[in-house]
This record gives structure tokens, sequence and C-alpha cells, in this order.
């Protein structure tokens, strides 16, 4: 069995602002706001006085809940976003195989946040100079799912029906706690009467995901 690489997509907050933390007690605060944890001092018959000017810059931890002593992001940002996803996902057929085949592959949820998936789109990669890709050769006679093993749900990818082709964006699922994994495979099948041969049809594809937090 093909191993699965897996990559690591981490949201990371990037900001530029000058805070102000108490240097005993943290506190959130958000930029451009008053801060409501302001304490004041009152200059008195003085021409100057010292401000402490206390910083911090470090990146946003998505995995971790929200730290009040650090800058964080508002609680649907995209920032919380923090996943494990397949590198590639494989599928075929032969003459003898009953339909499409593929190995089960996994998105799991590193952020401490509940993340929704989507399914944006599921489209041709090749782009050859001349002539069709092999997608473009096919795709009349390919009709292609992708099974959520976990909740039992179907999505269509591609179907050989021009007038009802599949819909985008599609709902794919929600890994709702940390370390909660979505298990996916492929499934489908080509026109009955496809011609298999000795070389391969080999189409490319890429299938676009979106991560919403919740």
């Amino acid at each position: 069995m093909k191993k699965v690489n897996l990559i690591k997509v981490t949201g990371v907050l990037l900001f530029s602002s000058f805070a102000i933390l108490s240097g005993t007690k943290g506190y959130a605060y958000e930029n451009g706001q008053n801060d409501p944890n302001t304490q004041t001092q009152e200059i008195k018959k003085q021409d100057s006085a010292t401000l402490p000017a206390e910083g911090t810059f470090q990146e946003f931890d998505p995995t971790k809940p929200v730290d009040p002593s650090l800058p964080n992001p508002g609680p649907t940002d995209k920032a919380w976003v923090d996943v494990e996803i397949p590198t590639k996902i494989l599928f075929g057929q032969t003459d003898i195989s009953s339909g499409i085949i593929s190995p089960n592959y996994e998105i799991k949820n590193l952020s401490s946040k509940s993340v929704e998936i989507a399914i944006m789109d599921f489209k041709d990669r090749a782009k050859p100079a001349t002539g069709k890709s092999d997608a473009e050769k096919i795709s009349d006679q390919l009709t292609l799912d992708l099974k959520n093993v976990t909740s039992n749900t179907v999505v269509p990818l591609h179907t050989t029906d021009a007038k009802n082709p599949a819909q985008f964006p599609a709902d794919l699922g929600a890994i709702t706690t940390q370390g909660e994994k979505l298990v996916f495979q492929l499934t489908g099948n080509v026109a009955k009467g496809f011609q298999f041969s000795q070389t391969a049809i080999q189409p490319q594809y890429d299938m676009v995901l979106k991560f919403e937090v919740k």
C-alpha cells in the first residue's frame, strides 16, 4: 500500500501594532480599540514622564486555545486553520476491477477550533500544447465521486452528463474537535464498453478545498 505523505497547512496571524501589555497580568486587546484594562497615572507639576511600552512578537499558534495575554484573530479568522491533508490522492480502474478503487485518505484537524470543509472545484490540471488532455479524453465516460467514509456520504466530482455536471462548492464535512479525522476515498466507474488498453490513460485533476472555522 502506498504511503500518504502529509503536509501541514497552518494559518499564521501577521500583525504590525504597538502592543502595551501589563507586566504582571495578561489580557486580550484589539487593534485600534480602547484598552479596557488601562490604568492611568496623573503627571502633575512635572514636564516629562516615562511610559513603559511592552511588545510581544511571536507566531500565532492555532492549536492552542485563546491566550488572553497575546493578540488573537477573530473567532472565525482563517488564522485558526491548522489541518493535515494528503499531498496527492490516487485512484484507478482496470478491466478486472469492480469500478474505481482508491486508498483511504484523511484530513486531520490540528486546530483548537472546529473546521468545516468544502470542495470548491475539481478541474483538469493538464494543459497540453496540442490535442486533448487525458481528462478530456475520458470525460464523457467517467463517473467519479468522493465518498466521506466517516459520515458515509458521497460528493459527486465528475459526471458523464453534461447537462447535470457536479456542482461546486459542495460540503464535504466538518472536523469539530482537535485531533478528529475525516476519512475519504474516491469511487466511481467508467462507462460500459470503455476500451482499456496497455497504454494507460492518466487524467490529472486538482481538487480545491476550502476550510472555514466555526
